[in-house]
């Protein structure tokens, strides 16, 4: 199996390291975890 990590972090994007660079430091999500996945499953059906 590959490492999720790469896959999480997205296109263009090789692990969380650089993710962190990105992000501001104070960054907080705008939905929890579950309701993320939520939203992200309905973007994917539409």
């Amino acid at each position: 199996m590959v490492d999720k990590k790469a896959d999480l972090a997205g296109p263009g994007i090789g692990n969380y390291t650089e993710v962190e660079k990105i992000l501001p430091s104070d960054y907080k999500p705008l939905l929890p975890p579950k309701e993320r996945m939520q939203a992200l499953f309905e973007v994917k059906k539409y």
